[in-house]
């Protein structure tokens, strides 16, 4: 019973709060159906028992009666006495008994059952004769929204809008709802009228701050792809889904990825749940289904690198790197800058389609930063590119005509440093184009994974860091007892097509060790792979033997153990090496393999 009085309680409050204008005048409508007292035909007294010679439906008519004798301050209705006989009181005037009998009858005790009725009565008094839905409608422009009009007045309902261009208003024919049609973007006000009495709804028709339009695919590589690439890969399909009017923003309520990384050839359908919203327009809440595909592609021989560290510390703004793609040439990107002009820096790299015809491409992306220590932000980026290498993990993406695809936006406070390694392949289209550059904050806000409009006109400056064939292949040889194996990491430059242009350091460019480590003796021997920083502080990353090993910071004259492998007497092992100098680091350093 007690919640039956907070439901009519909360009820009163609804009514009044929705109600608009406060109707002083009118008259609350009594009336007795059987042995129920009726206000604003809603129920508020039930008589379930006799009461000495009165029947129960006489109860009611008594009660029904007093309420409607004359006015009634719903303010001045209370009850009163004890758990074996309640009264409902108006003032001085009782309206009504409940006895111990009505008490067993309703599983409660006297009291409390005056108490409900009490506070449904007076709940009811106070009902205004209008009630609306909603106080304030926002409707979307040529779509329909229902306001329900409840209240004290239960006569036929008429509704009149202000400006019929904006907003119709109709009534509806199979209940008490007036139905309105947004026509045009504006504000009206819809005037409903019931028995007399009127309320005056305010009406604004609004566009969405955008919408969800075709079926959503996403394309990756990878041997499994892991679940933060489908993620990343699920946020561009879609985001290339949507369409936002002008000052509109896209934010991801959830993506659910499912379970674990996703295999070769295999496919998985994706939920994300994304909202768009912006000023003036009505929020748009969607699911979107992305079907993920991992895609079947022939792993990919790196044919150049495009490096991007001149300056390395950012003394005025200005374009950084621009190089050209081309079809079916698999191209690797290393930048790696600091901040140092005393002021901040929007740091960009996007892929530019400058033509009429869309451009696919395959990309895998590691970037860190931004970060004040040099060294751990290319170590992060590195060891996230390495991974992604050795399991072939990628995304494909479509970039429109006249449209750039931003890949990195960062904004660099000073002695920030951003970091990271891509690697493109262009699958199709005309000839794309990559640019790296500093900007002043506010001349281009875009984020990493936008799709925007291309420069107009494209004016570059084709960069002169380009180097072929940025793969090493070595092999090396260790005998237990002999001398130790050095093998030099970041040595040997690169050169460039015109033999001009040297990569110090070889950073970015990968390394394929073969070693073969032999026990000749008739003992057991512990034989270690270990990281030498040759020339200075330095990180390394490392895949060996099908593991990735790490290490953020080596200073000489320190030694950093990779692996050590236990040989049997007469053991012939081979171990395999796959890494990359590390930008920011101090290279050449040399691994040693000795026992």
């Amino acid at each position: 019973m007690r919640k039956a009085f907070i439901a009519v309680s909360l009820f009163a409050v609804i009514a009044v709060v929705l109600a608009g204008p406060v109707w002083a005048d009118f008259k609350p409508r009594i009336s007795q159906s059987g042995a129920t007292v009726n206000i604003n035909g809603r129920a508020a007294v039930k008589f379930k028992v006799g009461n000495g010679s009165l029947t129960p439906a006489r109860r009611a008519e008594i009660t029904a009666g007093r309420l409607a004798a004359s006015y009634i301050d719903p303010k001045s209705i209370y009850a009163q006495g004890d758990n074996k006989q309640g009264r409902v009181y108006a003032g001085e005037t009782m309206i009504c008994i409940a006895t111990s009998a009505d008490a067993k009858a309703s599983g409660t005790d006297a009291l409390s059952l005056a108490v409900v009725w009490a506070s449904n009565i007076k709940s009811l008094l106070s009902m205004p004769p209008i009630v609306l839905s909603d106080k304030d409608l926002i409707v979307p422009l040529g779509e329909t929204r229902n306001v329900a009009v409840g209240g004290a007045a239960t006569g036929r309902i008429f509704a009149k809008s202000q400006d019929d261009n904006t907003a119709l208003a109709t009534v509806a024919s199979d209940g008490r709802y007036v139905q309105v049609l947004g026509q045009q973007l504006g504000e009206t006000t819809v005037e409903i009228s019931v028995d007399g009495e009127k309320v005056t709804l305010p009406v604004h028709v609004k566009k969405y701050a955008g919408r969800l339009i075709g079926k959503t695919v996403a394309e990756v590589t990878g041997n499994p792809c892991p679940v933060s690439t489908i993620r990343y890969a699920v946020r561009q399909a879609v985001s290339r889904n949507v369409v936002c009017e002008p000052g509109a923003i896209v934010e991801f309520v959830s993506i659910n990825c499912g379970d674990g990384a996703l295999a070769g050839a295999a496919e998985r359908d994706v939920n994300a749940e994304i909202r768009i919203s912006g000023p003036g327009y009505i929020p748009f809440c969607a699911k979107a289904d992305v079907n993920v595909r991992n895609v079947p592609m022939k792993r990919e021989e790196v044919s150049r690198i495009f490096y991007s560290n001149d300056p390395e510390r950012l003394l005025k703004y200005q374009v950084l790197f621009a190089g050209k793609l081309a079809e079916g040439e698999p191209t690797r990107v290393l930048f790696h800058h600091q901040n140092a002009m005393g002021k901040s820096a929007h740091f960009l790299t996007d892929i530019i389609n400058s033509s009429q015809i869309p451009v696919k491409i395959r990309i895998a992306r590691a970037v860190s930063g931004p970060l004040t220590d040099t060294v751990l932000v290319g170590y992060k980026a590195s060891l996230e590119f390495l991974k992604d290498d050795m399991g072939d993990v990628s995304v494909i993406e479509t970039i429109p005509p006249e449209s750039r695809l931003v890949m990195v936006s960062d904004m660099l406070g000073h002695l920030d440093t951003t970091s990271g390694i891509l690697q493109i392949t262009q699958i199709s289209g005309p000839q794309a184009y990559i640019r790296i550059v500093a900007n002043p904050p506010g001349l281009d806000n875009v984020s990493a994974g936008d799709i925007a409009p291309a420069p107009n006109p494209l004016v570059l400056a084709m960069s002169e860091h380009v180097y072929p064939l940025p793969v090493k292949n070595l092999k090396a040889d260790y005998i237990v007892g002999k001398r130790w194996a050095f093998i030099s990491i970041g040595k040997n430059a690169l050169t460039d097509a015109t033999e001009q242009k040297k990569l110090y350091g070889n950073y970015g460019v990968t390394y394929r060790i073969d070693v073969k480590v032999e026990n000749p003796t008739d003992k057991s021997k512990k034989v270690s792979v270990l990281f030498d920083p040759s020339a200075g502080l330095a990180s390394g990353v490392f895949y060996i033997d099908g593991e990735f090993v790490s290490t953020k910071y080596v200073k000489p004259p320190s030694e950093f153990t990779l692996k050590s492998y236990q040989l049997k007497p007469g053991e012939v092992r081979y171990v395999r090496i796959v890494t990359l100098p590390v930008a920011g680091s101090n290279y050449p350093a040399t691994l040693v393999v000795r026992s």
